[in-house]
């Protein structure tokens, strides 16, 4: 059942109305009897792990809380770990582990026979995973009781709105609404309306849209020259984030219309004015969580170990930012794929941030230099220019097929351009209409305007404060541009594949 079908759509209008009209000590079951048939029918095998993985966290989680022993406690975390982390190697990463033995092997000359792994990716596995590490790890720490409740933690798991792409919540944020005691009134009916049909706009209007630009130029690495490979690769810069948070808005929506609320996953990440601010608004789940859960816990060890030597101790805060940093964004990359294109991207967004930590005085002092400190009119627009071209550079390497075409795509931006002959084809600019380009441009253009006015306020806020003339106005302007101008047939997510 896909995210966006008429299928899904059916069955969410008759969960929302059977939720609402249960007695509240039924929802919390009948959601996740939903959940688990929502992803049934996506994946009827990958249920049965996603159900045995729960209930082992269930009885870990319980073991963790009740034990005293410092040593037994830690014993049983790590056994969590081992665990969830274990079945996401074996489904995500088994076929890339072995093909990279199989390849180092034979240019060693030895002969090595590998096995044919034919494994399918558990709807949602990435997700998931690290939403039960997360709720291990706080119950761990005492920041968190133990869930009593099987059918609590079950859907805190498997929420299905959230469960393709995100975003992942905290057990101690959402465990929380769990069940929903109070039924939905009309304004977090509204709020949630208005989360979805923006999430469409973006999805179906530019998202689909320029995905047929990008596909046209990322799949013919070495056809295409100069500007239009730079123009692919900003185009797959906001192709992803208005597909990824699309959805991010639609499973908001979804669970408002429910009587939950989803954090924020996004927060104008394109105005960013450097690549750490990015990271604060880019996919903020993700990057909390391993900020929590993997940096700051290799930062603290080896700042203890730097302690113990005197000699080092100095320059002990340097070395554990950088290495825990390179670190952090290496396993993000392969949190996102098992392909060398992810870890190259993941290096990238590490060595960014580590050159940005380095050059922070440097770059203070130029600042004052140049007198751009008086000037944040023009100071401001050069950190956001700057930071969004790097950042489109790194997505290069995660959109293109393999680390050598992402390296040709490269070389192509830098390429004599051969002129438009090759890029205009048949009235076609590498695969977009006049029309489209012209649709494309001022959806961009209008989603950019949207976001300034987003960075002090929410959408919900941002339309309750218009008169009523205009914020109707807007929703049929918004609902027109989805029906008239949405691409459709191309219901896959971006990051659904993860």
């Amino acid at each position: 059942m896909a995210f966006l079908s008429f299928e899904f759509l059916v069955f969410f209008a008759l969960t929302a109305a059977l939720h609402r009209a249960l007695p509240s000590r039924f929802r919390n079951l009948f959601l996740l009897l939903a959940g688990y048939f929502f992803y049934a029918t996506n994946q009827l095998v990958g249920l049965l792990l996603l159900v045995l993985s729960t209930l082992g966290d269930f009885f870990l989680a319980q073991g963790i809380a009740a034990q005293p022993d410092p040593r037994a406690r830690k014993r049983l975390l790590v056994l969590g770990l081992v665990l969830n982390l274990g079945i996401l190697a074996v489904f995500k990463y088994a076929v890339f582990v072995g093909d990279f033995f199989h390849t180092l092997l034979s240019r060693l000359h030895i002969t090595y026979a590998q096995p044919v792994l034919r494994l399918i990716l558990p709807l949602g596995i990435s997700y998931y995973t690290f939403k039960k590490i997360s709720y291990l790890v706080d119950v761990y720490r005492r920041k968190l009781g133990a869930e009593r409740s099987f059918s609590r933690l079950a859907l805190y798991v498997s929420f299905f709105p959230a469960i393709q792409a995100g975003p992942m919540d905290r057990a101690g944020e959402l465990m929380t609404q769990f069940p929903a005691k109070d039924r939905p009134d009309s304004g977090r009916l509204v709020e949630g309306l208005q989360l979805i049909v923006w999430g469409l706009f973006k999805k179906l209007v530019i998202a689909d849209r320029l995905a047929i630009l990008v596909d046209t130029v990322f799949n013919q690495p070495g056809v295409f020259r100069g500007l239009i490979v730079a123009l692919a690769a900003f185009a797959y810069a906001w192709q992803i984030y208005c597909d990824f948070s699309a959805y991010t808005d639609l499973a908001r929506g979804l669970g408002r219309l429910l009587g939950f609320r989803l954090m924020q996953n996004f927060r104008q990440p394109y105005l960013a004015r450097s690549i750490g601010d990015f990271w604060r608004r880019w996919h903020i789940s993700l990057s909390t969580w391993l900020r929590d859960y993997l940096f700051l816990p290799v930062s603290y060890s080896l700042l203890r170990r730097f302690s113990r030597r005197p000699r080092l101790a100095p320059r002990a805060d340097r070395f554990a930012y950088v290495v825990s940093v390179i670190l952090t964004m290496v396993l993000c990359g392969l949190w996102h794929g098992a392909g060398w294109t992810f870890v190259v991207w993941g290096l990238l967004q590490g060595l960014f941030l580590v050159l940005s930590f380095l050059t922070k005085k440097v770059r203070r002092r130029a600042v004052r230099a140049l007198g751009l400190n008086r000037r944040p009119r023009w100071h401001r627009p050069m950190r956001v220019a700057a930071t969004i071209s790097m950042v489109s550079f790194s997505w290069i390497f995660f959109r293109a097929a393999s680390v050598r075409d992402a390296l040709t795509l490269t070389a192509d931006i830098f390429a004599r351009p051969a002129g438009l002959s090759g890029v205009w084809t048949n009235g076609f600019f590498a695969g977009l209409s006049l029309l489209d380009l012209v649709v494309a441009g001022a959806a961009v253009a209008g989603l950019i305007a949207v976001e300034h006015l987003l960075e002090k306020t929410t959408l919900h806020q941002l339309l309750a404060a218009q008169p009523t003339w205009r914020r109707w106005m807007v929703y049929y302007l918004v609902i027109f541009a989805v029906l008239l101008f949405g691409v459709y047939g191309q219901p896959e997510f971006i990051y659904g594949r993860f």
